[in-house]
């Protein structure tokens, strides 16, 4: 029977989580996969949500696969055992089995991403591996305006590129449905949530690094509905930095994945 796991990890030290061939760099799938064929003792591929990017975090990445029909294990098993043979920066949180057609990544309905930053003006070596620090304070109100230009279904094409996109093909859509844009103060720092059916490559990133410029006055909230509008780049800016990202959450059908309840 299929299993699906409930992943964490610090994105820090790895290329995304996309295996890549070794020359590339560490992967999430790369060090899941390696440990899954020492449990199995045969290659088992796996399948992800999403495909979070170069120094990425996430505390809540769904992968599914197939276990070899020798290979019977429960799903704490699973857990137990794969932890074994996992480095200390990704960690299965719990695991459980799924009916069959049940896919990390197509049976998903959304995806749920938050970015931290810390407004500081010295550095804090005990918490800047997990936030983007910012010396001057932002102006929230005006983060928040902007916000409400992004949600609903658009063309974020200014915003990023799908990751299915094969060199020498046409472009595949960069229509995306934003549920949730929300900027929230939390003592000395900024959280950024977005929600959306699925996320264009860099697109969490390249939000925020335009709501990052609307917070220190460099642009204007209706500047962000141009932008959005425009379907173009040119005025973005840099895209956010990768340490404050982390992939929270995933949403599939009820019922569809179930984890122990101190999970949820």
């Amino acid at each position: 029977m299929p299993v699906a796991l409930l992943l964490a990890y610090d994105g820090t030290d790895f290329r995304g989580y996309q295996r890549q061939s070794a020359a590339h760099g560490l992967t999430v799938q790369g060090v899941l996969e390696t440990a899954l064929q020492r449990v199995c003792g045969a290659a088992v591929a796996t399948a992800a949500a999403g495909r979070t990017d170069a120094g990425v975090h996430a505390q809540g990445q769904v992968a599914t696969f197939t276990p070899p029909l020798t290979r019977h294990l429960s799903p704490a098993e699973w857990q137990r055992a794969l932890n074994a043979h996992l480095p200390a920066s990704v960690a299965v949180r719990a695991a459980c089995e799924v009916v069959e057609g049940v896919h990390a990544r197509t049976s998903a309905l959304a995806r749920a991403y938050r970015y931290r930053t810390l407004v500081a003006p010295v550095r804090d070596p005990l918490r800047e591996r997990y936030l983007h620090r910012v010396r001057q304070p932002l102006d929230v109100p005006a983060m928040q305006q902007a916000c409400k230009t992004l949600v609903g279904e658009h063309d974020f094409a200014a915003f990023g590129h799908s990751p299915w996109d094969i060199p020498g093909e046409p472009k595949r859509s960069t229509v995306r449905a934003l549920h949730r844009a929300e900027v929230t103060p939390h003592g000395d720092e900024i959280w950024c949530d977005f929600a959306a059916n699925a996320f264009l490559t860099g697109m969490v990133r390249r939000l925020m690094g335009v709501l990052l410029l609307v917070g220190a006055g460099r642009l204007s909230p209706a500047q962000v509905g141009e932008i959005l509008a425009a379907r173009r780049s040119e005025h973005l800016g840099p895209a956010a930095p990768a340490c404050g990202l982390c992939f929270m959450q995933v949403t599939y059908p009820a019922g569809t994945l179930i984890w122990p309840a101190d999970i949820i």
